[in-house]
């Protein structure tokens, strides 16, 4: 072997030595811990997880680092895991981002979609507006559910009264309570217009959309303030890639009929005000 070719040879193994130190972690530095990514129950957990899959993926991809996702049993236990601080990146109703933004997270992006409260009703069933629903059966989820605070307040608007002129059927999820109104166990069941299009189609196929005319921020995405902000930079960055080019995004946004992201504004905000104290509300008194 002459001396260019050794040469050669010798720089070659430096480069790849060179190459190899920088994708491995340097010697006794910490792995770093898993994000946990979060949504609160508003649909079983398997098609939570289906749902969501792309963004954690994406996220996993460009932060370099592990993300894990998460939901909770029930509204209750996400909210108190919420208040707590346990996750670093959650997507979580207005007002209980409200809420959260005291707790240590920031508002980083809503969804574009309009968050639209619905009735779902059978596609060839006599319910065109609220004042049909006057001795009827409404399934819903928890109290404390956004949509269901608006909503209970929109039909009292129209002079009904839960337990006097309709009733309210208890269901874990959104996703369950329009499942109720297709099986006929309830003549309603309460959801959004995102809901609804995120059922199978044959299940979509049987229901029909009664609107509220209410329209609100949609899901708000946050980051918890010890990420730092550096993190948090790249965080927002992130998500801002996966809405507007990413494949990973364009397939998550079609398949949630979520559109994007937005920037939080303060009117958004402002316009929260009273359901987040209706909420305090409720809360007190239980």
């Amino acid at each position: 072997m002459d001396v260019q070719t050794g040469n050669r040879r010798a720089a070659l193994r430096a480069v790849l030595g060179l190459a190899l130190a920088a994708a491995l972690p340097a010697r006794g530095a910490e792995p770093q811990a898993p994000l946990k990514l979060a949504t609160h129950p508003y649909a079983g957990t398997l098609s939570l997880i289906s749902t969501h899959r792309p963004l954690q993926q994406y996220l996993s991809k460009s932060l370099q680092r592990p993300v894990d996702f998460f939901t909770a049993a029930n509204f209750d236990a996400f909210v108190d895991s919420l208040m707590a601080g346990e996750y670093d990146i959650v997507l979580c109703p207005p007002h209980f981002a409200v809420l959260a933004m005291e707790k240590g997270y920031l508002p980083l992006f809503h969804y574009r979609a309009r968050l639209e409260p619905i009735l779902a009703v059978r596609r060839d069933g006599p319910i065109k507006g609220p004042l049909d629903l006057r001795g009827k059966t409404i399934a819903m989820a928890d109290r404390s559910a956004f949509i269901r605070i608006v909503i209970v307040r929109w039909l009292a608007d129209h002079g009904l009264v839960a337990g006097r002129d309709y009733r309210i059927l208890e269901r874990p999820t959104h996703a369950a309570s329009m499942t109720a109104a297709v099986l006929g166990e309830a003549d309603a069941g309460l959801a959004t217009t995102t809901a609804i299009k995120q059922l199978v189609p044959d299940v979509q196929a049987q229901l029909r959309a009664v609107s509220s005319g209410l329209s609100f921020p949609h899901l708000f995405t946050l980051a918890h303030r010890r990420l730092g902000a550096a993190e948090i930079e790249r965080v927002r960055v992130a998500l801002q890639t996966f809405s507007e080019s990413a494949p990973e995004g364009r397939e998550f946004f079609a398949k949630s009929a979520y559109i994007g992201f937005e920037p939080v504004s303060q009117e958004a905000l402002d316009s929260l005000r009273p359901y987040v104290e209706t909420y305090r509300q409720m809360s007190a008194e239980r």
